[in-house]
C-alpha cells in the first residue's frame, strides 16, 4: 500500500511539473524578429503579427524588416540586435560550417516558391541554364539564399562562376524594376512579383519551384526554406518563448491553410500584395501551398539545400555538416499536442 501511495504521489508531482512548465511565462515576452525583405514566404510572420497570434501567447512581437535579403537579417541574429530571424533555413548549414550554431524551429516552407526568368525579349535565345552565359542576373544580395541558387543553377547548368554577371538588385519591386528596364538580363523573384511579371509577359521562367515539380527540376529534390531560425543559446536559455513562438507560427499557418483565399488575402499584411485584390487572389492560389500544414522538418528534405551547398561551395563540402543541430522538431511537435 505504501508503495502504490509513493507511485501515486511521484505521479502527481511529474504531472503538477508538466502543468507548471506550461503555465510558466515566456522567460522574454518581447521580441524582435528579423526578415530579409517582404516574399511571400515570410508572410505568415506579419500575419500571425496582424492576427494577435503572438499576442494571445503573451508575446509582444516586434518584425525588423531589413529589405536588403536574407543575409543582412541572419547577420542582425549573428551581431545580437534582433532575438530570430524568419530567414531561409540553408543559412543554419552556412553558419554550422563557421562554427556557429543556429537552429530552425519551424519551417513555414516545404517548398522553395523560387524562380528564375528571364526577359521576354531573351527568351527566344536563354532557354535552359547554359543560355545564361554573358549576361547579368539579378539576386537580391550578395551571400543571400538567391545567390546560393543562382550560383548552383549556373554550376549545374555547365558554368563557371565568371561566365554570369551576378548583380544585387534588392528583393521584390526593385528587382522587377530592374529587369523591365534592362538594367540586368534574368532574375531570381519570388512571388508577388512572379505573378505581376507573367500578368505583364515581362519574363519567361526557367525554372519554377512553386511546386515540387519545379524544386525537383532546379534542385534534385524537395528543398525546405524560409524557417524560423534562433541561436542555439538562445533556445536552450528560453525555451517557454520558443514554445509559444512556434505555438503562434502554427496557429497561423492552421489559419493560412484552412481559411478561403479571398479572406486571407485580406487579412493579409499590406506589404506582401498589389493594390489589385484580383492580382493577389490570384497569387495566393498559385503560392498557397509554399505553407506547411505542420511546421515540421523532414529529414530527407533538409539534406536537399545541404546537397546543393557543398556542392557550390567547397567550404561546406568539408565541414562534416550535422544535420541534426540545424533544425528540431520539438517544439512543433509539442505545439501540434497543445493545439488539438
Amino acid at each position: 500500500m505504501r508503495v502504490f501511495t509513493r507511485l501515486i504521489l511521484a505521479v502527481s508531482a511529474i504531472c503538477l511539473s508538466v502543468l507548471t512548465v506550461q503555465a510558466g511565462e515566456p522567460e522574454k515576452a518581447k521580441l524582435k524578429i528579423a526578415v530579409g525583405s517582404q516574399i511571400l514566404n515570410y508572410m505568415p510572420l506579419e500575419l500571425g503579427v496582424k492576427l494577435g497570434m503572438f499576442r494571445d501567447e503573451g508575446l509582444d512581437v516586434t518584425v525588423e524588416n531589413f529589405q536588403a535579403g536574407g543575409s543582412k537579417a541572419l547577420q542582425a541574429l549573428i551581431g545580437g540586435s534582433v532575438d530570430g530571424t524568419v530567414g531561409f533555413y540553408d543559412h543554419t548549414i552556412q553558419m554550422q560550417a563557421q562554427g556557429k550554431e543556429i537552429s530552425c524551429v519551424f519551417l513555414l516552407n516545404d517548398i522553395p516558391g523560387v524562380l528564375l526568368g528571364v526577359r521576354n525579349d531573351l527568351a527566344d535565345k536563354v532557354r535552359t541554364g547554359a543560355d545564361l552565359k554573358g549576361l547579368k542576373l539579378g539576386i537580391t544580395a550578395p551571400g543571400s539564399s538567391t545567390d546560393t541558387m543562382a550560383r548552383y543553377y549556373i554550376k549545374k547548368a555547365g558554368l563557371g562562376p565568371r561566365d554570369v554577371n551576378i548583380i544585387a538588385v534588392g528583393s521584390g519591386a526593385p528587382g522587377m524594376v530592374a529587369l523591365e528596364a534592362k538594367n540586368i538580363d534574368a532574375l531570381v523573384y519570388f512571388d508577388p512579383v512572379a505573378t505581376l511579371l507573367a500578368r505583364k509577359s515581362s519574363a519567361t521562367p526557367l525554372f519554377d519551384a512553386r511546386t515540387i515539380d519545379g524544386s525537383k527540376q532546379a534542385f534534385g529534390g524537395i528543398y525546405p526554406t524560409a524557417c524560423l531560425y534562433l541561436q542555439q543559446s538562445f533556445i536552450d536559455k528560453n525555451p517557454e518563448t520558443v514554445q509559444r513562438l512556434v505555438n503562434a507560427f502554427l496557429k497561423t499557418h492552421r489559419w493560412i491553410n484552412s481559411a478561403p483565399t479571398e479572406q486571407l488575402v485580406d487579412a493579409m499584411p499590406a506589404g506582401y500584395k498589389t493594390d489589385n485584390r484580383d492580382v493577389n487572389i490570384e497569387i495566393m492560389k498559385a503560392s498557397k501551398a509554399l505553407f506547411s500544414q505542420t511546421g515540421q522538418m523532414d529529414v530527407e528534405a533538409a539534406k536537399v539545400p545541404l546537397a546543393v551547398l557543398s556542392d557550390y561551395d567547397p567550404k561546406i563540402a568539408a565541414a562534416k555538416i550535422d544535420l541534426t543541430k540545424t533544425f528540431t522538431n520539438r517544439f512543433a511537435d509539442r505545439a501540434a499536442q497543445q493545439l488539438k
